[in-house]
């Protein structure tokens, strides 16, 4: 087991290289890998995608850093067409290839809002289902993460949806702050989960209200509980920070400063999880 960290916040800032090099000198040997694009990185999943992560896996490999977990694209909407004719469901398809490319064993694929009136369940199960074959084909399995603004909201209704795509291609991320602030505590969603369902996590702290993607310690989780029902879980996936709102009122001069910080933060949870499973 390994501590990882989203990356995307530190590849807006400074740019892929620069970024994987301050993640690497703060202590970090794993990442998730985020395939979000943001402006004037448009070529990312382009027309020359392929040479692009190529280029990544090389410098990734270059700094001894590698890759568990990924996370797709989020900019495909309801109303759009659920096959390749549509670039930014393309987007994901390619997302998918270069997640295999990078070494990673799952891909987070977020599910899609839909008015009212549509069958949440329906959509999104065919929305899923439309990505077996490429999961199939390149070897990655697809997460379903337990999101605000879906009903995932009790670990009975991830691990049902789940069940109910019928592949092993297809498992759970539980976000801890997701499920606080939609009413479950962390650490009784995660002992609510079914065994081997959920395959990958997203840990980050909140005030219980809002979404806030902070630095564990910084709201109101119980860390000791939640790191305790991992390991009772069995789980051995990665440990993954998912603290992107915890440089939002930094100084860029601060950002390896709070790296360093976060592998702090995350060695201790991984010595917690260590204790608890003994």
């Amino acid at each position: 087991m390994q501590i990882s960290i989203v990356h995307g916040p530190i590849r807006k800032a400074f740019g892929e290289e620069t970024a994987l090099k301050m993640i690497k000198n703060a202590g970090f040997t794993m990442i998730d890998y985020s395939f979000n694009t943001w402006e004037g990185e448009e070529y990312r999943l382009g027309e020359n995608y392929k040479e692009n992560c190529l280029a990544t896996k090389k410098l990734m490999d270059n700094l001894g850093l590698t890759c568990y977990q990924t996370h797709a694209p989020f900019e495909f909407k309801y109303g759009k067409k659920i096959d390749e004719s549509e670039r930014t469901y393309r987007d994901i398809v390619r997302a998918i290839e270069c997640s295999a490319i990078l070494g990673a064993k799952i891909i987070v694929i977020h599910a899609i809002a839909v008015p009212f009136e549509v069958d949440f369940l329906q959509y999104n199960l065919e929305y899923y289902q439309s990505f077996l074959p490429y999961a199939e084909k390149y070897g990655v399995k697809i997460a379903v993460e337990n999101l605000v603004n879906s009903v995932f909201w009790t670990p009975y209704k991830l691990c049902n949806f789940v069940e109910m795509l019928n592949s092993p291609y297809f498992c759970a991320c539980v976000d801890v702050g997701h499920a606080a602030i939609t009413g479950t505590p962390p650490e009784s969603f995660i002992s609510g989960m079914k065994k081997g369902v959920m395959q990958c996590v997203h840990l980050h702290d909140t005030d219980g209200k809002l979404d806030r993607h902070w630095i564990p310690y910084l709201g109101n989780h119980n860390w000791d509980n939640i790191i305790k029902a991992l390991a009772e879980y069995g789980f051995d996936g990665d440990l993954e920070m998912e603290i992107i709102h915890s440089y939002d009122f930094l100084d860029k001069e601060l950002y390896a400063a709070m790296l360093v910080y976060a592998k702090q933060v995350g060695n201790l949870l991984l010595k917690k999880f260590n204790q608890y499973k003994e």
